[in-house]
């Protein structure tokens, strides 16, 4: 009991510092709240409590304690708790790790030795982090990809993590608990974190202590809620010619006796898909990708579709007509060159209604801009220099 209470001192006092010497982490801190389970190496934390070792806490000096307590509660902070969408927990926990860990440290945390820190991941979304990891688990041999239950975690009567632990960094994102026991919606946990983020914000902003960084990470929590699907679905559907008619009439207002010109599209003329086969791109990403793509195309009717294979050179060119279901068969391997795309296209005289790529956006891009959009199906985390960029994530 006695060693109990120097933990709960030694916890309670790390807070308190946070909140003076990093208010942005410490207000947001007292939001969980601590539980010990030694069914954990570790901490873990579900967004709504803060799981503990104590032995692993005894380990860690107080400015270390501090940093800990930091990574775990920027998790929820960014909804990683909310994120996971069916991911593999283990890769996933990895890639939120990989996510926060450098924003902790640049914020001037210390973290325990042998954290998930690389350089390469500096500035990515946790999804976009995930997707590299599985990208090259496939490429390896004898890769099983598996690591732990993918239903998620949970926590019984005593405060022990019931379900199956998975293991990575110093600390473990769990799901967001779900219940009839008053506990609130998936949704309604988010929210509340979104608030309490502002929240946190306004004050370190009052203190002079913003964390740096920060705010972009934000962005991109908030960027990783919208689905990949729709907003692919929104952005082409923006570059296809559409004309109004009161001979459709705007079903969405009819219930209010309201009769509006309704949206439609008589089908587009030509449009081009550019398939990164540098390797890039992963067999459950490209599947994902194609069975979207001819979804929107069913809908949007092309007059032809040309699917472009390329990595420093177009190796390979599909024409589908239409009414043609479109499958994608990658070939090449080299390095990434956009321009050769663009170049293919003018030769043949195609000036496409819409040109997609899917990629992970490392290569070289042309020099000028198209007359024609541009959307990117990226699998990672840059930027393009002109188009609009499209973030693909694996489910």
């Amino acid at each position: 009991m006695k060693a109990q209470t120097i933990i709960e001192q030694r916890l309670q006092k790390a807070r308190t510092i946070l909140l003076l010497d990093h208010p942005f982490f410490g207000s947001l801190l007292f939001r969980l709240k601590g539980r010990e389970s030694r069914a954990i190496k570790t901490m873990a934390t579900d967004g709504i409590s803060i799981y503990y070792n104590p032995d692993f806490v005894e380990t860690l000096n107080a400015a270390t304690l501090c940093g800990t307590l930091a990574h775990e509660v920027l998790h929820p902070a960014l909804h990683h708790h909310v994120r996971r969408s069916g991911r593999d927990p283990k890769r996933w926990n990895e890639a939120c790790d990989y996510a926060i860990n450098p924003l902790l440290l640049d914020a001037g945390l210390h973290l325990p030795e042998r954290v998930l820190v690389e350089d390469r991941f500096r500035g990515m979304s946790a999804e976009q982090i995930y997707n590299q990891l599985q990208t090259e688990a496939e490429q390896e041999p004898g890769d099983s990809d598996k690591g732990g239950d993918s239903g998620g975690n949970g926590t019984g009567d005593s405060g022990e993590i019931s379900a199956p632990v998975t293991e990575g960094g110093i600390g473990q994102v769990l799901d967001a608990p779900v219940g009839d026991d008053g506990t609130p919606s998936v949704e309604e946990q988010a929210r509340e974190w979104s608030v309490a983020v502002n929240q946190a914000a306004t004050l370190a902003k009052q203190a002079g202590k913003v964390p740096a960084g920060i705010g972009r990470a934000l962005e991109g929590a908030a960027e990783a809620t919208v689905d990949w699907r729709e907003l692919l679905r929104r952005l082409w559907s923006e570059t296809t010619p559409a004309d109004y008619s009161w001979m459709r009439p705007n079903r969405r207002h009819i219930w209010a006796g309201l009769y509006l010109p309704g949206v439609f599209r008589e089908g587009v003329g030509e449009v081009a898909v550019a398939v990164d086969c540098s390797g890039s791109v992963n067999s459950r990403q490209l599947r994902l990708f194609e069975a979207e793509l001819r979804s929107i195309l069913e809908g949007q009717r092309p007059e032809r579709v040309y699917v472009l294979y390329f990595d420093a050179v177009v190796q390979n060119v599909e024409i589908f007509e239409a009414g043609q279901g479109v499958s994608l068969n990658p070939v090449g391997g080299g390095g990434t060159e956009f321009r050769p795309c663009f170049d293919w296209l003018e030769e043949h005289g195609i000036v496409p209604q819409t040109l997609v790529f899917l990629t992970d956006l490392y290569g070289s891009f042309p020099d000028s801009e198209p007359s024609y959009p541009v959307l990117w199906a990226s699998t990672g985390g840059r930027r393009a220099p002109f188009g609009e960029v499209v973030p693909i994530q694996a489910a």
